[in-house]
This record gives C-alpha cells, structure tokens and sequence, in this order.
C-alpha cells in the first residue's frame, strides 16, 4: 500500500488532462490499404497527450521471440503529426525509432506514416493486392514513457478482402479490435484478406488454422485435425490449456520454414507442396508441434528477463536454450506421444540432434548458457566460421533436455521426469515473474530428488563433449556402428576403402569452385583453407567445379596433395593431407539386449507405438 504522503504527491504530479483515478484514454490506429499492390500500407494513430506540451513515440527494434534488433523502422515514411482541427504540427525525429511531437496544449495528436512491407516471412509486415500480415512491432507506433493503457486498431479494408482475423478482443465492428496494453497488441499478429480457415476445439477453446496461399494445393482440414491430435497431447501433458480465449494458427505458405509463438497462437511459415497426406504433413505438424508447446514454455513459463519487455533495446538471458531447446526436444516427444510417428521415427529426429551437436566444433567453444546470451548477435547473424564458434540454442539444446530428462529419471529412480519438472515450474514460475537460471537449476534438483548442480554447471554453462553413456544405459538405447565399407565391385569381397576427405564445403559458382566453408578439425582446416578460396588444381591437374568429388574418390586417406587455389586473386600453393570420410556415428537404437528394466524405462519415456493416423 502507497504511504498516504507520497500518495499526494504522485496525484499532485499527475499531468493535466488526466482524470486522477480515470482509465487513460486509448491510443487508436486506423490502417488503410490504398497501395497494398505496391506493398504499402497508411496508419492513422490518434495519440492521447495527457496535457504533455511534447509527445513522444516509438517503434519498437525487435519483436518477442526472435531475439535479432531488427530496425523496424527503416520501413516508416512519411511522418507527419496534426492535432484533430487538421493544425499541422511538428514531428521531429530524434532516434532512429522515435519521434518528437510538439503537441501544445492538444489533447490529442494524430500520426500519419506510411508502412512499407515485404518481408515474406513471419517477424514484420507483408502486403500484397489481396491480404496483409501485420506484426504489430513492426508496425504500431505508440507513447513513451506515458501511462499504461488500451490500444484499438480498425482496419479498412479493399474491395474483395474477406475479413480479418486475430487475436486481439473483437468488437461489434469486425474490422476493429482492441488490446488492453501494448504487450497484447505487439504480441497480436494480424492477417486480413481471404484466407483458408478450417477449426476445432480443445476443452471448448476455440483453435482457428488460418491458412494463407494453399492455392487449392493445401489441405487446410487434414492439417487442422492433425494439429488437433498434437494440441490435445500437449493439454494433456501439462493438464490443463494456459488460456481460455480462441487460439489463431497463421500458417503462411511460402515456402520457407519458419515459426513464431504468440500468447494466443502463433505464426508458421512452410511449403504448400508437402503431400496431403497424414505422412506427409509430419514436419509441418513438427514445427506445429514446437510452436504450440511455447503457449506454455517462452510465453507463460519464461525466464525472468524475458519480460516485461524493453522493445528498443536487447533484453540478454543465459536461458534462452530452457526456451527453445527444451521446446524442441518436447516438440519431438508430443509427436511420438500423440501416435503420430513411431519410435524408429523420433530416434532418428534425436539422433539427428546429437550428430548435429557432435559434427559442430563450436560445442567446445561455446555453452548453452552463452549462447543464449549471445542471440542478440550470433543467432541470426551466421557466417561462414559460426559452426566453429558456436553452437544451436535449438539443436544442442534438444540434447541438454534429452539428458536432463534421463539424468532427472536416473536421480529420482524412475519416480520423476523432465515432465514433472516443467509441470512443476509452470506451476511455481509461471505468470509475472518468471525464472532465474538458479530457480530452474535448484527446480530440477528438487524434482529429481539430487544435487543437479554439477550437471548443469558441465552441460549447461560449461563447453565441451556430453557423456551419453548414462542416457543410453537408462532407456536401452545405442549408437548404432557404422556400417562396413562396400564392396569394391563385381562379386569381390574385399571391402572398399574409405573415400579420402578434404572436409571442406564447396559451391559452384558460375562454373567456379568456391569454399564456403571450413571447419575446424578437418583436414581443409589444418592446410589452410579458407572460405572464398576458388580451388583451381589438385595436384598437378586443373579442377572444374564438378570434378572434385571424382578426383578424391581416386586419393586415399592419408595422400598428401597440393592444392592450387585463388585467394583474393592471388595464387596460393596449399600442402592437404586427406583424411578418410566421418561417418555417422550417431544414430539411436533399441538395443536386442536390452533388459526389461530398461524396456520399462523406454515405455515410460515414449510409450508404446500406436498406428500413425
């Protein structure tokens, strides 16, 4: 409770215009789209003052979810401020995201600007002639530092758009909606035009699958019933939905792979062309599968620092992979839980993780914990040495989750699971506060009934390689061996030798072979290598771009050869000692010795395999 003192003062304080007890006034936007065709759309913003003689405004840099400062801005033109008698009023720039406005003693300042967007993606905004997808922080200028308030956006729409659809508050107006703050509405995606959408309903909660450019290829309602399977799973993991308002699934079919959660759904792109079949809309389900998880996991369970939000500026956590890696490895798990693949079919998704982990020499270089920290500019900015330097929150994460989960079952002796951990922190953290890296770390000790301190100080802040023998002793599992090499030919049985490995990736570039990459550890990496480098000759033969392969199928592991590349356009002589080619040494299986303990476990873990459908 306010000391009744300072009570007087802050309502002493309270700027003219504001009604001492009184709801602020809402911030209201009206979009237009008069040159949706030439990708633009026009925003009137009526802006309370609060009796302010100067107004400030901004854009948010990044969006929640993707933790990139993306400069939204650099897409507003033309701004311009008027107070509502048409009185043309200054609007100074003052940052590279806000402005100044000389509002006088107006009450109300109204923004105009217009928005350019082609991003055909999921993070900013996308017009074209017949729909529009609008990310409100890409899109929605609003006060500085003024109080919290209500935001109503209403559309008006071009001839021939069927509606529009979103989870913001609907109103009696179908073109308008409102949000109570500006969290909800940046976090409150919009898609208006003529669109698929095709529905169900998981404990009443309404679930809209709205799908734009299926183009008669898609087949929105197969999507929306195995989506239905994925989302009645995850109910029934965590008990219970984490909302009671209707979920919207903007699935934008553009060819990429992509997704972004929300509070109330969340937005994927993907392919139009993956076969209309139950099998086939498996990793369109996958992705689904990940994006539905984080209603729970990155939107309500969430690390402290995630929120409340600073949108201009980088909000750091070292617990990023919490986020999205142990979304990953559930995203995986639902699927094979929801019977919707086998569990041949989630070993080789996990096996692919590991291998992913195990081929990347930045695990010894970077831990989950920086990595996490680091997103702001490393995740979406890769270059050719990243692989070198550092790791995948999402991939090497999947991993972390997959050994937590067995370390919590070997702990608790079967009792407990990385299941009643995340159930258990939902519980505790969820909401307004969230987690700090130590209540989860201290969480997963508790649930597990064991220190797990040193656990996550070697596999979550510490860099290096994973000891899996554990895991694999715990569910009866095993690294498959490689397979023996192949014969040489014809009826011989005398095994083939192994393909000699320069361990460097290539390109042909108009008929030039150019390096894109080299990773440390590899042959390419100790001679020298380096990305760009035109290779020219091996040994004393001229290479065309699509001849390497066959002249190293014709070396063994272990020639030394000279390799003649172009560097900058000079020519450099390089010595390469060839190594023989990696093999997957990664791949999951079930153990044929395996002891019904261990079965046990496996069947705790995943279940029994039902038929998919």
């Amino acid at each position: 409770m306010l000391n009744r003192t300072l009570f007087i003062l802050l309502a002493l304080a309270a700027p003219a215009g504001i009604s001492r007890g009184a709801a602020p006034e809402a911030v209201r936007y009206t979009v237009r789209f008069p040159e949706a065709k030439a990708h633009y759309a026009e925003v009137d913003a009526l802006v309370p003052t609060e009796g302010r003689p100067q107004l400030a405004v901004f854009l948010p840099v990044w969006t929640p979810g993707s933790y990139l400062v993306r400069e939204f801005s650099r897409h507003l033109e033309q701004v311009t401020a008027t107070a509502e008698d048409g009185t043309a009023l200054t609007a100074e720039k003052t940052a590279k995201n806000r402005w100044s406005i000389a509002s006088g003693s107006h009450p109300r300042v109204r923004l105009h600007y217009r928005v350019y967007g082609r991003e055909v993606g999921i993070r900013g905004n996308w017009m074209e002639s017949d729909f529009a997808f609008l990310n409100g922080a890409a899109i929605f200028v609003a006060p500085v530092n003024l109080p919290q308030r209500a935001y109503e956006v209403k559309l008006e729409l071009p001839a021939g758009w069927r509606g529009a659809y979103t989870a913001l508050d609907p109103t009696a107006d179908p073109t308008r909606f409102t949000a109570p703050d500006y969290d909800t509405l940046v976090d409150s995606p919009i898609l208006a035009g003529s669109p698929q959408v095709d529905s169900f309903a998981i404990d009443g909660v309404p679930h809209h699958l709205v799908t734009l450019g299926g183009d008669g290829v898609w087949d929105n309602a197969l999507a929306a019933r195995g989506l239905a399977r994925v989302a009645q799973t995850q109910r029934d993991f965590w008990g219970a939905l984490p909302t009671a308002r209707p979920v919207f699934i903007f699935n934008l079919l553009t060819g990429t792979r992509s997704g972004l959660e929300h509070g109330q759904g969340f937005v994927i792109s993907a392919d139009r062309w993956i076969p209309p079949t139950p099998a086939g809309l498996t990793p369109w389900l996958s992705l689904a599968s990940h994006e539905y998880f984080h209603l729970w996991n990155g939107k309500r369970l969430r690390p402290a620092e995630l929120g409340p939000f600073d949108y201009e500026h980088e909000v750091y956590t070292r617990s990023i992979w919490s986020v999205e890696g142990i979304t990953s490895y559930y995203q995986h798990l639902m699927l094979r839980r929801a019977g919707i693949t086998s569990t041949a079919d989630f070993l080789d998704c996990i096996g692919g993780g590991i291998a992913g982990t195990q081929d990347r020499p930045g695990r010894l270089a970077e831990s989950l914990a920086a990595a996490s920290f680091d997103a702001w500019i490393k995740t979406y900015r890769s270059d050719e040495d990243s692989p070198n330097t550092t790791v995948s929150y999402y991939v090497q994460g999947t991993v972390a989750a997959l050994l937590l989960d067995a370390e919590i079952r070997r702990a608790s002796h079967g009792a407990k699971s990385l299941d009643d951990l995340m159930r258990q922190a939902y519980a505790r953290h969820s909401g307004a506060t969230g987690y700090t890296a130590a209540e989860f770390a201290a969480l997963a000790s508790e649930v597990a009934g064991a220190d797990l301190s040193g656990w996550f100080a070697r596999v979550i802040d510490g860099t290096g390689e994973y000891d899996y023998q554990p895991m694999l002793d715990w569910f009866g599992l095993a690294f498959e061996p490689a397979p023996p090499p192949a014969a040489a030919g014809g009826n011989s049985a005398t095994p083939k030798p192994p393909a000699a490995w320069l361990g460097a990736q290539v390109k042909d570039t108009s008929g030039r072979l150019l390096v894109t990459q080299v990773r440390a550890g590899t042959p390419a990496s100790a001679a020298g290598l380096s990305a760009d480098d035109e290779i020219l000759a091996l040994g004393d033969y001229r290479v065309r771009a699509d001849q390497l392969p066959a002249r190293l199928a014709a070396c063994r592991p272990g020639d030394k050869v000279s390799l003649l590349v172009a560097r900058l356009d000079h020519l450099v002589h390089l010595e390469v000692t060839l190594g023989a080619e990696p093999v997957n040494r990664w791949k999951l299986s079930l153990r044929k010795d395996a002891t019904p303990e261990q079965t046990a476990h496996l069947n705790a873990w995943l279940g029994a395999d039902q038929k998919p459908g």
